[in-house]
């Protein structure tokens, strides 16, 4: 037995993990570099020859059971076993992971055929092809060190949630399509209402309309009806009289009726105030009107006695436009659209679109799983530790799937294969280099709607 002074400056010794640097891809032979690389080796070559001395009383007894690939405890679990371990048939047991974790960590005694294992005899007889592997591991110690819970995954546990899901995601798609069927066909707005149909609106004091008005959408198009500027100044007082005549009847299209209009009460309403605006704002202003185009300044359209001839213009014009843009159509590749035939924005963007938008789990019930790709661990986060139960842990924060960073990366297969073995959860790859861990993870996100039907 060593004696009381060795004893006393290991248990007071540091044991921290020294702290890596940044790593140097490329050697440069530099004198510098190797002195670096050397200080590294020794301390941590010093930490791990160092002799690790632990209270007898403190390391809760355990043995080492190889046909059932697990460690059975021989006294009671200490705070461990609050999110580690199980029970069965009357006795405690812990996972080889588990057990090899609370060795390195100086909280158990692992005994086989009456010996104590060593750090290095635990990590030979306990991480193997039928229960972990070393990245696997290195995985699960990582994790533990940061705080999470880390549980082996069962994909018994999760069967019955990835059937609700697959049908939770075919009942929308059938939602979805029913929506459609039952969605009534687009009405577009007119300008020509029935006969009788005034087109000025009064205030409730004077008038009343002559017409009840439409349930739901209106049928009118307001953006294209010009309506008289009864606000401005010139308007007030170059005509004395309070009320707008009626257009000429062959201007309006179709059987439109139009009455007189009285504006007195509306011009009370209206804030006559000039709108006061920098220099800046003009120079804005002024910009925008000279490259606004005006239709009542086009010499065509001023020759237009009636509205038939305005609309034979616009049948021409189109005519023209289609017979410039003919050639188009008769190469290999024609555009998308022909911009002679109306469409609306919402459309428009679904020819044009080169991404559409997929569900991670579209298509994933089909994909048979992999033993190349397998789920390891479910985690749960730090803070949920002191209200963890075992028996009810509830919805973990993620699922693990452990790789390696010389192995393959994973095709759109395996993450749909993936995605659906762990239904709602965001599963993590754990890519490990050599000890080093980088965690990667591939959400599910939905393109932005620029226009809504």
């Amino acid at each position: 037995m060593p004696p009381p002074s060795e004893v006393f400056a290991a248990r007071s010794r540091s044991h921290k993990i020294p702290v890596r640097g940044q790593k140097d891809f490329f050697p440069d032979d530099s004198e510098e570099q190797r002195r670096r690389l050397e200080q590294t080796l020794d301390e941590h070559w010093s930490l791990i020859s160092e002799e690790r001395v632990e209270r007898l009383g403190n390391l809760v007894k355990a043995k080492w059971i190889p046909s059932e690939q697990m460690v059975e405890l021989q006294t009671p679990a200490g705070k461990f076993w609050q999110t580690m371990g199980f029970s069965a048939d009357g006795k405690q047991h812990l996972l080889p992971e588990e057990a090899l974790y609370l060795m390195e960590c100086g909280s158990l005694q692992v005994f086989y055929r009456d010996l104590p294992l060593s750090i290095q005899d635990g990590y030979e007889k306990f991480l193997s092809s039928s229960t972990v592997s070393l990245q696997q591991y290195q995985v699960f110690g990582h994790l533990k060190r940061l705080g999470y819970v880390v549980l082996r995954f069962e994909p018994s546990h999760t069967a019955e949630q990835d059937i609700c899901t697959n049908d939770r995601i075919e009942e929308d798609k059938c939602s979805h399509g029913d929506e459609e069927d039952k969605k009534p066909p687009e009405s577009h707005p007119t300008a020509a209402p029935g006969p009788g149909r005034t087109w000025w609106v009064t205030d409730d004091l004077g008038h009343q309309l002559d017409h009840q008005p439409v349930s739901g959408c209106s049928r009118w198009n307001f953006s294209a009806i010009t309506f008289p500027d009864v606000g401005s100044t010139e308007s007030s007082t170059e005509s004395s009289s309070s009320s707008l005549l009626p257009p000429d009847p062959c201007l309006l299209p179709g059987s439109l009726a139009v009455g007189v209009c009285n504006v007195a009460p509306w011009r009370q309403r209206i804030n006559l105030r000039e709108v006061k605006m920098s220099s800046k704002e003009q120079r804005t202003e002024e910009d925008k009107q000279r490259h606004r185009w005006d239709i009542n300044k086009d010499r065509e359209v001023q020759r237009c006695r009636n509205w038939t001839e305005y609309r034979e213009l616009l049948v021409r014009r189109e005519g023209k436009r289609k017979g410039r843009l003919e050639h188009l159509w008769k190469r290999e590749v024609t555009p998308l659209h022909d911009p002679t035939q109306p469409i609306s924005t919402e459309e428009l963007l679904e020819k044009i679109s080169v991404t559409q938008s997929t569900d991670l789990l579209e298509g994933a019930s089909s994909i048979k799983g992999s033993d190349e790709w397998r789920i390891c661990f479910n985690v749960y986060q730090p803070d949920t530790v002191a209200d963890f139960k075992k028996s009810n842990p509830g919805k973990p924060y993620s699922r693990m799937c452990v790789c390696s960073f010389d192995g393959p990366v994973p095709d759109l297969r395996a993450i749909k294969g993936l995605a659906l073995q762990s239904g709602d959860v965001p599963v993590v790859f754990a890519v490990v280099d050599y000890g080093d861990i980088s965690f990667y993870t591939f959400k599910d996100f939905q393109l932005p709607t620029d226009v809504y039907p």
